[in-house]
């Protein structure tokens, strides 16, 4: 998936620390394009996703509603400086499609998968397809990566080489399949696990991959599991991360370009709290770690690393039954997990990036708790060995969902997100100039 937080998210673990408010914001000079409408202005669409390639081209691939109640799978594209195309439908016109996903590589090569129906009635033979752009700039035509039947949840990685990987659940059991950089073929579907959800995925610039995900013991008790596979090789045995007297859930995993991976999750105790496990390449993993400040519940923990495992982790902090806010640690290779800082009192559902220069890019979602109030997407920046500048404004407007961010190693960052009005849910995006 390029240098985005997809591709690469976390390496390393964290003791549990004090939260800090930043109180003071320095002048942030990052500059978001106008807000632009990217799908049918007067449509139903949502599901959007975002990757944003070495030079800087973004992507945007969602999923809308045609007139005869079928959801295709469409993308959208703009280049630095530039506006955003029209919108090209990728998925079969006349079978219903979602979920959709999207990577991109240094080099400009983008994968983008979904989920599909196989037939025009279809009983339960969804499959997971993926198409691939060509050179010119043009889509091919998608292809059938796994069987039908029993399909849900893909989940997307790739590496700035433009290899790819996507990682679906069929039939109660985790599957995976790789692309090689240029080739048309995606590789016989590979088992990870016989069962298991809420998965995720990352792949190293060598082919390494990691996934995660959450599976019930034999006391009932949800516990995160990841597993390892060597290029173009067969998985290895999961590994249990969390502990055997708690539920864990919402896994993510993250690898560095030399193969070390770290996973987080949250922790359901007396409080919800992010906790996380690394691996080197040849090693095991270590023992779980809290993250996150331990007198608030922490959820929806996301993580992204650059190449050399300086890393940046984010996750939302619930106040109360309907406020939340937004915090963030850092780490640089080899170091200590900062202080968790709380970035934003109002924000919830953050993503994250890192470039290759060590600056953290985090966008969240800020919803108006008035109706004479717009909802809000805000950013900041953090160089390395500096503080969080912010919050800037992406956007503001009526009815806000769904946020998503994609970062460069150059730095450069695009966003997408849902907003609705009326009967209307269409798609917007903005970029960084």
């Amino acid at each position: 998936m390029t240098r985005t937080r997809i591709a690469r998210r976390l390496a390393v673990v964290a003791a549990a620390v004090t939260t800090t408010t930043v109180i003071a914001w320095p002048a942030h000079a990052a500059s978001w394009t106008p807000a632009a409408t990217v799908s049918a202005p007067e449509g139903v669409a949502g599901q959007q996703q975002v990757a944003i390639d070495g030079s800087g081209t973004a992507t945007v691939v969602w999923a809308e509603r045609r007139t005869n109640d079928v959801d295709v799978i469409k993308a959208a594209r703009r280049s630095p400086g530039g506006s955003w195309s029209s919108a090209v439908t990728l998925s079969n016109s006349e079978r219903h499609a979602a979920e959709p996903q999207v990577v991109a590589s240094d080099n400009g090569a983008v994968v983008a998968a979904w989920v599909e129906d196989a037939a025009a009635s279809p009983t339960d033979s969804r499959r997971i397809m993926a198409a691939t752009l060509g050179a010119g700039g043009s889509w091919n035509a998608a292809k059938a990566v796994s069987a039908a039947g029993g399909v849900s949840r893909p989940r997307l990685a790739g590496n700035a080489g433009g290899d790819a990987i996507v990682m679906w659940h069929q039939r109660n059991g985790l599957r995976t399949s790789r692309l090689n950089a240029g080739d048309t073929t995606w590789a016989t579907p590979q088992a990870v696990s016989a069962s298991g959800r809420q998965h995720d995925i990352a792949m190293a610039t060598t082919g390494v991959a990691y996934a995660t995900w959450k599976d019930a013991d034999g006391e009932g008790i949800d516990r995160v599991k990841a597993a390892r596979a060597t290029p173009n090789g067969s998985w290895e045995s999961a590994a249990t991360l969390s502990r055997s007297d708690r539920h864990g859930e919402e896994p993510a995993v993250a690898v560095d370009d030399n193969g070390n991976a770290q996973v987080l999750w949250v922790l359901r105790s007396s409080r919800r709290v992010v906790q996380a496990a690394q691996r080197t390449g040849t090693g095991s993993w270590t023992t779980a770690q809290s993250l996150s400040d331990l007198a608030r519940n922490a959820v929806k923990p996301e993580v992204a690393l650059d190449a050399e495992g300086n890393a940046v982790a984010v996750w939302q902090i619930n106040l109360d039954s309907t406020a939340s806010a937004v915090a963030a640690a850092t780490r640089t290779t080899g170091g200590t997990w900062s202080a968790p800082q709380e970035l934003t009192a109002a924000g919830a559902s953050p993503q994250v990036g890192i470039d290759d220069e060590r600056n953290a890019h985090v966008v969240w979602l800020v919803n108006a708790r008035s109706d004479s109030a717009d909802d809000r997407v805000e950013a900041m920046v953090r160089p390395p060995a500096g503080v969080w500048s912010g919050p800037d404004t992406v956007a503001a407007e009526s009815h806000m969902w769904s946020v998503a961010l994609a970062v460069n190693g150059d730095g450069q960052a695009a966003a997408a997100w849902r907003q609705t009005e009326s009967d209307f849910s269409r798609v917007r995006a903005s970029a960084t100039e």
